[in-house]
């Protein structure tokens, strides 16, 4: 496993690389680090691919972007960035915000991915109606409003040593004990600035008087012409999957669209169920790189 950087302008990523073949782009989320990705990637290389996971925007002092932007359009332009540096073509891998902004991605430069699994997070564009069947995602989704006061979050989260942060983790996968992998996303969210410009990406949701991400919001309510695939834990304590009954169209994945639900799984599937989670990755990417051949 090397340390190696990614770079978009002035900021510079850190990431984790390993094995050869074609390049699959793993993006993490909240409140998490990139370096929770190594057993999966240790997984791609031994299939045959090169796994790249970069930090995202803010999750490192080297890519704190004097702006404060941790805008979802912002962070787009750096996964376009980071593609770019990988050959142009790769498949994708995202999990919570790393799915919201493959989502995005997806839906936005389709030819730039050959393939895209989402994890812990259901298709987006029809979500909010699904609110209105699975009331119970309100409850769960309380803590967006709650990031986005200001100072409040962060006092709550940095108690006695992130417990709050140890918190969400027990809440989103209950029943797991997270061990090191808690204790590598602490270590990461206890670098200097990185707790605040995480909290940024929630806080940035609501500034819709800004034309870009007006129109990022346009964006995901198209198709998604890129193969997708969407996993999530049976227990997840973010993310109802009984939102999956509401938010799962065909249509709306005209390249084709595989669901599946993890037992004794929650918010960090890939994390509880590494053997499990690789093995669809891999037939996913492998499906279609399958399809490229026979064409």
């Amino acid at each position: 496993m090397k340390q190696v950087e990614l770079v978009n302008g002035d900021l510079r990523f850190p990431a984790l690389l390993t094995g050869d073949g074609e390049p699959v782009l793993l993006l993490h989320g909240f409140p998490d680090t990139h370096e929770n990705w190594a057993d999966i990637m240790q997984r791609l290389a031994g299939a045959g691919y090169t796994a790249v996971a970069p930090a995202l925007r803010g999750y490192a002092p080297s890519c704190q972007p004097g702006s404060g932007d941790y805008a979802l359009t912002a962070a787009l332009e750096d996964l376009m960035a980071f593609t770019d540096q990988l050959g142009g073509r790769v498949h994708l891998i995202g999990h919570d915000w790393g799915a919201v902004l493959g989502y995005l991605a997806c839906a936005r430069y389709p030819e730039t991915f050959s393939s895209f699994s989402a994890l812990a997070i259901p298709p987006l564009k029809r979500l909010p109606q699904a609110l209105l069947r699975v009331p119970e995602q309100l409850g769960l989704s309380a803590y967006i409003p709650f990031f986005q006061l200001p100072l409040a979050a962060e006092t709550w989260l940095n108690r006695n040593d992130l417990d709050g942060v140890a918190t969400l983790w027990r809440r989103w996968s209950p029943g797991w004990e997270a061990g090191r992998y808690l204790e590598q996303a602490k270590h990461t969210l206890a670098q200097p600035g990185v707790l605040s410009a995480a909290l940024g990406w929630y806080r940035h949701l609501p500034r819709l008087w800004r034309r870009d991400l007006r129109q990022a919001s346009k964006t995901l309510l198209g198709e998604t012409r890129v193969p997708t695939q969407v996993l999530l834990g049976e227990s997840d304590g973010c993310m109802s999957p009984r939102l999956l009954d509401h938010t799962i169209y065909p249509s709306d994945f005209p390249e084709g669209l595989h669901v599946k639900t993890l037992a004794d799984a929650g918010h960090f599937l890939h994390l509880q169920q590494p053997d499990a989670v690789a093995a669809l990755l891999v037939e996913h990417i492998r499906k279609e790189e399958n399809k490229t051949v026979d064409s």
